[in-house]
């Protein structure tokens, strides 16, 4: 409801749960084919799906919210592939930065804390928070969401009409100057005078 609320739309807060949804399996298979295919053991602690939802959960929307806004402002002014193309590159930079650090963070977690008791619990929360953010913030919002936008069109804001304001009447003016295509309103001294006269005298002949 929140994610209708802020998108205007009923259709872009359904992709949105569904690529956090994407996210969170594909961040749990990949912590199993690590730890139990590859590393041999017995299994994940039994904690790790819950908290690898809550923090998927709340990093992905709050994420998509981000991405998701700066698109509908760019929309108003550019065509949609356009403003995708923008918005990705303006939100991109804090997006990568707060998912390497929070990825960052647990994967300290993870080594600190795996010495101790318990560790390996510690690990498997761990590391698997770390891949779960770094596919998060590399795979699903710069990636999944950004073309599900584009290849889904108008329809991302419906029931909403998403209209591009058109450009304001002086800078349209500045760049008919600028290009050279406005008419003198004073033109060459006795030319403008000239051509009434010759229309004169042909509609008088």
């Amino acid at each position: 409801m929140l994610l209708a609320l802020v998108m205007r739309s009923l259709v872009a807060p359904l992709y949105l749960i569904a690529s956090v949804a994407i996210s969170y399996f594909a961040a749990l298979g990949f912590s199993v084919l690590i730890f139990i295919e590859l590393g041999n053991a017995g299994g994940i602690t039994f904690i790790l799906p819950f908290l690898l939802f809550i923090f998927l959960l709340a990093l992905g929307e709050d994420y998509n919210i981000l991405v998701m806004t700066r698109i509908r402002e760019e929309a108003h002014r550019l065509p949609l592939r356009e403003a995708v193309s923008r918005a990705v590159g303006v939100t991109g930079t804090t997006v990568t930065s707060a998912g390497l650090v929070l990825a960052g963070t647990f994967a300290v977690f993870a080594v600190v804390g795996g010495r101790g008791a318990g560790g390996s619990q510690i690990v498997d929360v761990g590391a698997g928070l770390a891949i779960g953010v770094i596919m998060d913030t590399f795979v699903v919002r710069t990636v999944l969401v950004p073309c599900t936008v584009v290849l889904l069109g108008r329809w991302n804001w419906w029931p909403s009409k998403l209209s591009i304001d058109s450009p304001a009447p002086d800078s349209v003016g500045a760049s008919a100057d600028a290009l050279g295509l406005t008419r003198p309103a004073d033109g060459p001294a006795g030319s403008a005078g000239a051509d009434d006269t010759d229309s004169e005298s042909r509609r008088n002949s």
